[in-house]
């Protein structure tokens, strides 16, 4: 099933919301939904997880660090990946039983000074290339392990091209490209859509965000996108209090039904609309389709 990147070079851009607005979409209609948290700062997990179980993760060495970590080992069991994803606690009742997390560490950033201070990995790789290489590898097997298990994989990316984008990007089957609908935000994903051709990898389109109606720049971007630019979707995401409000790690203590109770009926319904362009985008670009999607 399909591995779909939210990325930009762009920080601020509402790509972590968006991320797991969309993932809780999806889950409470019956897709079951796994997202891969690859950003340092873990406010993908953090939202969907609360913050003392992002904790318990950090010590008890269940994060995408340990994952790539115990992937350096030769003797890696692939199958064991799925001792480090854990079941959701979204402040979405509805969407708690289909959604899973695999949460980030900040230890991500020193993730080559880690593995070369492990003596049993040390010994088998000399330079970064050499366990680079290895880890690329590995990257296709553990994607058809989660792909037996999962619906539909979104991957949360920094705002830049670390070495676990990297990975992911071996994998990926499509990505979405989160931006506000300004200069600066756009020439970020400019730059983005440039590696993105040199990985062969399928930009399903430009995902409008924090978008302002009273700002004359917002609606010229949205009405006229620069050339060159990916598709927008047609389901835009405004700057709106109720969203801001949903980004709070503490509502997981405050669960409520639905999507709709969570964003309110207008932007419940906007997400609902933004997930059936997915899925339309990724049929148009040939991208597996999981079958409930197929069965609609």
């Amino acid at each position: 099933m399909p591995t779909l990147l939210m990325i930009n070079l762009k920080g601020g851009v509402g790509k972590t919301a968006s991320t797991v607005a969309i993932a809780e979409t999806f889950a409470e209609v019956g897709y079951k939904t796994l997202v891969i948290d690859a950003d340092h700062q873990s406010m993908a997990g953090e939202l969907l997880l609360g913050q003392s179980r992002m904790l318990s993760c950090e010590k008890a060495h269940r994060t995408l660090h340990d994952v790539f970590l115990a992937m350096s080992d030769v003797d890696f069991d692939v199958h064991s990946v799925a001792n480090y994803i854990i079941p959701s606690s979204s402040s979405v009742a509805a969407s708690r039983p289909n959604l899973f997390v695999l949460p980030c560490s900040f230890r991500i950033d020193d993730f080559y000074s880690n593995v070369f201070r492990s003596k049993r990995c040390c010994r088998t790789f000399v330079t970064e290339r050499e366990l680079g290489h290895h880890l690329k590898k590995q990257m296709p097997k553990v994607k058809k392990i989660l792909e037996s298990i999962f619906d539909l994989i979104i991957v949360d990316c920094p705002p830049s091209i670390a070495m676990q984008v990297k990975m992911f990007l071996r994998i990926a089957d499509g990505c979405i490209i989160p931006s506000i609908p300004d200069q600066l935000s756009v020439r970020g994903s400019f730059n983005l859509v440039q590696r993105l051709k040199r990985h062969k990898t399928n930009c399903l389109g430009t995902l409008w965000t924090l978008y302002r109606q009273q700002t004359v720049l917002h609606r010229e971007m949205v009405l006229e996108p620069f050339e060159g630019l990916p598709e927008p979707f047609g389901s835009i995401i405004p700057n709106a209090s109720q969203l801001a409000g949903a980004v709070d790690p503490r509502l997981v203590d405050q669960p409520v039904a639905s999507c709709e109770t969570k964003y309110g009926k207008e932007f419940s319904l906007r997400y609902a609309q933004l997930c059936n362009e997915i899925l339309q985008r990724m049929k148009k670009a040939n991208i597996p389709v999981p079958q409930l999607a197929q069965a609609a």
